[in-house]
């Protein structure tokens, strides 16, 4: 089957290689061109435009980061967006981390004969790389089934309702994610102020139960920026300004952020292995 791909990021770029491995022909597409050279897979092929890669197939599936979401999908007053694209009884899969209010614009923007589902991910790199995302899959049930089968070589797919469920469901998931994250950093802010060492404080938690979220941290191959996680923070807070205080969830964006911060200034760009040693911790503490 021909399938097309757009954003061929950290994400993207582990995800891609499991639909060729299941015999599928896939048609990928960044606005990074060098993004595209990654492959020696012959059943995958660089589009040469975003046109030519959604016309390519009937199944598009994307994943860019929230903010670039609506640009690429919609358009803007200088270029065209994938719903100009999408043939009749195409599939069009978003897999971001989004505000619901943007998988519904996308839905009211997509022509006549086309349907969305709302598809977003839990796990980071290793479990794309490994097969093992949890898929939250929102939309019309019989489209779903339909294309189960290729969301399934990316994982385990939990069918979850109407469209914008994925979306909800993505960002609760992610107060109680992203908390634990900026955990690892404030437990290790007061290891710092008892003058405790980082690798005694992070064996202990890996022999409780934080150890799955403490392994994922510590994963040195996992290319994601730190700076990443505050813009799901971000995402989190815009789309649920109106609706609820999450104190929570901005004590976990402010500790980030000043995570993001401290290691630009000591060691530039912040990966997320960071969040484990004195890069990101506060200023007097490094070393």
């Amino acid at each position: 089957m021909n399938i097309t791909f757009i954003g061929i990021g950290n994400m993207g770029s582990q995800m891609v290689p499991h639909l060729a491995k299941a015999g599928h022909t896939v048609t990928i597409w960044d606005t990074d061109k060098n993004r595209l050279a990654g492959f020696s897979d012959p059943q995958i092929k660089p589009a040469t435009s975003l046109e030519a890669a959604v016309k390519a197939s009937k199944v598009v599936i994307t994943s860019v980061m929230s903010d670039d979401v609506l640009d690429l999908h919609l358009g803007t007053s200088n270029h065209a967006g994938i719903v100009n694209f999408l043939q009749p009884d195409s599939t069009l899969i978003v897999t971001s981390t989004l505000d619901p209010a943007k998988i519904y614009a996308i839905h009211d923007a997509l022509p006549d004969k086309t349907q969305l589902l709302d598809v977003p991910l839990i796990g980071g790199v290793k479990y794309a790389r490994e097969g093992a995302l949890v898929l939250i899959a929102a939309g019309d049930k019989a489209v779903v089934d339909q294309v189960l089968p290729i969301l399934q070589v990316f994982g385990t797919v939990k069918y979850v309702g109407p469209l914008g469920n994925g979306a909800k469901l993505k960002l609760i998931t992610n107060v109680g994610i992203m908390a634990a994250e900026a955990g690892i950093r404030e437990t290790l802010d007061l290891a710092d102020a008892y003058a405790i060492d980082y690798d005694t404080v992070l064996e202990l938690l890996q022999m409780g139960p934080l150890k799955p979220v403490v392994v994922r941290a510590l994963d040195t191959t996992n290319p994601r920026p730190l700076k990443d996680s505050v813009a799901d923070e971000e995402e989190l807070l815009h789309a649920t300004k109106d609706l609820i205080k999450l104190r929570l969830a901005e004590g976990s964006r402010d500790r980030l952020q000043e995570a993001v911060e401290a290691a630009e200034a000591v060691a530039g760009e912040a990966k997320f292995i960071d969040i484990t040693n004195k890069n990101t911790a506060f200023p007097k503490y490094h070393k």
